[in-house]
């Protein structure tokens, strides 16, 4: 008996201290620290569009462009901005219990995106001896927080890196090759999306049968919606067919994983 109760103390001490790690690392994630760092570096990002916004609208005003073109390109700018940003909350929502709310929001806003961040991550924790990001978010290891955001931020930084030494010779070079007539660019760009279909799709395919389900009902959700918009002139319809088709199959793949 007395056994039995020295068990029960025990188990109900490491509950406890296991509580109290997670909230320790959640309130580290969560802290008002690291708010304020990632809001003032999204007010620094911000401003920097805000600058550079006005002097290519200045540069427009040299160029005679009117100010009805403008609005128009302003308009469209926003439409297009808001479906990416349906996908970029929804990937907040994936890694929030995972990595709190805002590191995430940061890295999800400025270059991020959920597929790298949640590698970057995995790997981080898994070379600081973790199974994965389940298991250190249970550890409450808040020693390795520094690490997970040394690695989620350097290792995407050869783009941005690429593009301060290289992005002028390379845009200037497709500009070139556009005001060509060169079959070959568009055989490139059809071979290159064929491709990049034929490693993800069957891989999805072939994980397990919910994988399977979600990826067909996804591109039916795809299929039919551009079909719609097309016969019957719904533009905004086209505009959203991605943002549908994520929603949709992840709705699904929720249903199908309590069913199956």
């Amino acid at each position: 008996m007395a056994h039995m109760i020295s068990n029960k103390s025990t188990s109900e001490v490491q509950k406890i201290r296991s509580e109290v790690i997670i909230m320790t690392l959640m309130e580290v994630m969560n802290g008002p620290l690291l708010y304020g760092l990632v809001i003032a570096g999204l007010l620094i990002i911000f401003g920097i569009a805000l600058f550079f916004f006005r002097r290519a609208k200045k540069r427009a005003d040299e160029l005679g462009i009117s100010k009805e073109q403008i609005s128009s390109i302003i308009k469209s700018s926003i439409v297009f901005t808001i479906e990416p940003s349906i996908s970029i909350i929804i990937g907040l929502i994936t890694l929030t219990p995972l990595l709190g709310v805002p590191w995430p929001w940061f890295r999800l806003s400025v270059v991020g995106a959920l597929g790298y961040e949640l590698m970057a991550a995995d790997l981080a924790v898994k070379g600081a001896g973790f199974q994965d990001l389940a298991a250190f978010n249970t550890s409450g290891d808040i020693s390795v927080i520094g690490t997970i955001m040394l690695v989620m931020s350097i290792s995407i930084m050869a783009g941005m890196v690429f593009n301060v030494f290289f992005l002028k010779k390379v845009h200037t070079g497709v500009l070139k090759a556009g005001e060509k007539e060169n079959p070959f660019v568009d055989l490139a760009l059809s071979v290159l999306t064929v491709g990049i279909m034929s490693v993800f799709v069957p891989v999805q395919f072939l994980t397990s049968n919910i994988h399977a389900i979600v990826l067909l009902i996804s591109a039916a959700t795809t299929f039919i919606l551009t079909k719609t918009s097309q016969k019957y002139g719904v533009k905004w319809m086209g505009d959203y067919v991605m943002s549908f088709a994520l929603i949709i199959g992840m709705v699904f793949s929720v249903i199908l994983t309590k069913v199956l």
